[in-house]
């Protein structure tokens, strides 16, 4: 069908769908579109369970393919407010500031669902201004670079609009959705090793764009994000503010404890933003792991030396832990399609797989990736998540350790 947006008009475009842009200009997420003048210009693709908005910055023309016309809104303002605006441009005002010249550490902390938006939104213009970006996403159970259970971080080389836009350049496998337990202090910590090994390859990034997950409202809530600030230690935190938040609060408060910190609040509700309820969550969380799983097959290795472990934390040195398990325990235990990353020696990520099968008296395990022959050679540890998939990425449980 044929959309035509009038000038400082919103078409809300809900997925899934697909947009051709044919005449005008239009933005999104800060990222400018015009007609295409090759292949992947002009053209926008909305995942399911998304919702975009096209800002058309000059009277425009589009061609959508969507299954349901109610897919389609016009709005007769620009969705992105003057919240918004005040925030980017008080962070591109910072950078410009930033005389250390090391990379400004930006997090975007609340429950709202616009978190990951406002960094897209940020990014898109710190580009436009020829600043330098990265991406480090924290949100175990939505991650936007690569697989939910992981940490990463990537370049971002080009404008962003949706996860195809960037390439993660490191990847740390937590095993789980949701940062439970010990975890909570291991993810803190693995995020900023992300930061630090990125920066030592990366001397001239200008600023790194921090996603976080929504979890707030409990007391592990307030220690997480506490420690999650405290150690990974950013200098602005954006906070989606709200008063009837006791927990954010006391996040607030906490955060603000530093007197280098700047603390950016965006008050104001966006009415525009799609708020993607638990079964949206877990659709787009089960599709991120069929993608993936999609390119696996059934791999047997021996099983020689390698030692299955978990990720633990030692409380008095303040670090992540490797604990071996028995594996004449974890045998008796309901294993069986349980997340894994496959380790190097010295700890470094071969691969991500499920774990199928362990025959102790064959010696050898069974496993579903895509290992290539030279990679399995390597594998001397198997790192034990939580979660247990299906083949094409439904949850089946958990591995309780």
């Amino acid at each position: 069908m044929i959309q035509e947006v009038q000038k400082e008009q919103t078409l809300l475009v809900k997925g899934p769908s697909r947009v051709k842009l044919l005449e005008g200009k239009i933005e999104v997420f800060g990222k400018i579109f015009v007609p295409e003048k090759s292949e992947q210009e002009g053209k926008i693709i909305v995942p399911s369970a998304n919702n975009y908005p096209l800002y058309a910055l000059e009277s425009s023309k589009l061609e959508i393919f969507t299954n349901n016309k109610n897919n389609l809104q016009i709005v007769e303002e620009n969705t992105i407010n003057k919240e918004w605006v005040k925030i980017k441009d008080d962070v591109i005002s910072a950078l410009r500031k930033n005389e250390d010249k090391k990379p400004l550490k930006v997090m975007v902390l609340g429950l709202s669902s616009g978190k990951t938006t406002l960094i897209k939104y940020l990014a898109n213009n710190v580009l436009r201004e020829g600043f330098k970006a990265s991406f480090l996403d924290s949100d175990l159970g939505q991650q936007l670079l690569y697989l939910p259970t992981t940490l990463n971080i990537g370049e971002i080389k080009e404008n962003i609009v949706s996860s195809a836009d960037i390439d993660t350049e490191e990847t740390i496998f937590i095993g789980s959705t949701f940062p439970k337990a010990n975890f909570k202090f291991i993810v803190s910590h693995s995020c900023n090793d992300l930061i630090n090994n990125f920066h030592s390859t990366h001397k001239d990034t200008d600023i790194i764009l921090i996603d976080s997950d929504g979890w707030i409202k409990t007391e592990a809530g307030i220690v997480y994000k506490n420690f999650f600030i405290d150690t990974v230690d950013p200098d602005i935190l954006i906070v989606f503010h709200d008063d009837s938040i006791e927990e954010l609060d006391e996040i607030e408060k906490h955060a603000s404890k530093s007197k280098k910190r700047k603390i950016l609040f965006l008050k104001e509700k966006n009415n525009y933003f799609y708020e993607k309820d638990k079964d949206d969550r877990r659709f787009i969380r089960q599709s991120q792991f069929a993608k993936v799983l999609e390119n696996f097959r059934k791999i047997s290795i021996p099983l020689n030396e390698i030692k299955f472990i978990k990720a633990g934390y030692d409380v008095e040195e303040d670090k992540i832990i490797e604990e071996e398990i028995n594996i004449n325990n974890l045998i008796t235990l309901p294993y069986h399609y349980v997340i894994i990353a496959l380790l190097t020696e010295d700890s470094k990520l071969i691969r991500i797989g499920l774990l199928f099968v362990i025959n102790i008296e064959k010696n050898y395990i069974l496993l579903f990736s895509d290992l290539n022959f030279k990679e399995q050679r390597k594998i001397k540890k198997i790192l034990l998540g939580s979660l247990r998939l299906s083949i094409k990425g439904n949850h089946q449980g958990y591995l309780y350790l």
